[in-house]
């Protein structure tokens, strides 16, 4: 092949070469495509969103389990519901009347709590509680000699209160633990109340795990 010939095909190469490599470049006034995007993973932890089939995610435990504070003050809202029924020997109901054991037995009822009918027995149920750990929901069970058993029980409501159907002639009322009266007749507080095993882990962000979002996503899927 004659030499001139070889120069001339390779400038032609060249150019061809030029021309492609030309043709990536955007043109002047021309227009710019965007980069072409990545579509973000879906981050649970991050957004909070519950998981899919397909989505991984962490577990986080959702802090609306019931507790023994919290049943106990569902008991104490029970009770303070029949304030002023009245005093009644051997009675366990609003309709006839308390009388103070027949208030703890049936406020307990109420609640789904299975105790004893009468004030001995009631001294000796569940667990025995200090009186600086008293919740509210714990039976307060006081020593007074001229009762029938030589027991009274009350149902303790928190802040020093208590909860109680005194006497005949009187009605369920709300004293102070720390009267004198009561404070040198306190005998024991039994605990009856447990807190049910809790299922509430749920997929959750741990921002969200005490939020209403939480909340209403339980509400959902309880509905579906």
């Amino acid at each position: 092949m004659p030499f001139s010939f070889r120069i001339l095909s390779l400038l032609v190469c060249a150019g061809v070469a030029i021309s492609s490599l030309c043709a990536c470049q955007p043109r002047a006034n021309g227009e710019v495509l965007p980069a072409p995007q990545t579509q973000p993973s879906l981050d649970v932890a991050a957004s909070g969103a519950l998981p899919g089939p397909n989505t991984p995610a962490t577990l986080y435990r959702a802090n609306l389990c019931p507790t023994v504070m919290s049943l106990g003050e569902n008991v104490a809202d029970i009770a303070r519901q029949h304030l002023g029924v009245r005093y009644r020997s051997g009675g366990a109901s609003p309709k006839s009347g308390f009388d103070c054991s027949g208030f703890v037995y049936w406020v307990f009822a109420r609640h789904g709590v299975s105790v004893p009918r009468d004030s001995v027995r009631q001294s000796r149920a569940g667990e025995e509680v200090a009186k600086g750990d008293l919740l509210p929901g714990d039976i307060i069970i006081f020593r007074i000699a001229n009762t029938p058993n030589g027991r009274h029980s009350a149902i303790y409501l928190g802040d020093g209160s208590f909860i109680h159907s005194p006497s005949a002639g009187s009605s369920v009322r709300i004293e102070r633990l720390d009267d004198d009266y009561w404070r040198r007749h306190y005998m024991t507080a039994r605990r009856v109340l447990e807190a049910p095993p809790c299922d509430l882990d749920l997929y959750a962000s741990p921002e969200l795990a005490d939020s209403q979002t939480l909340i209403d996503e339980i509400t959902r899927s309880s509905a579906r």
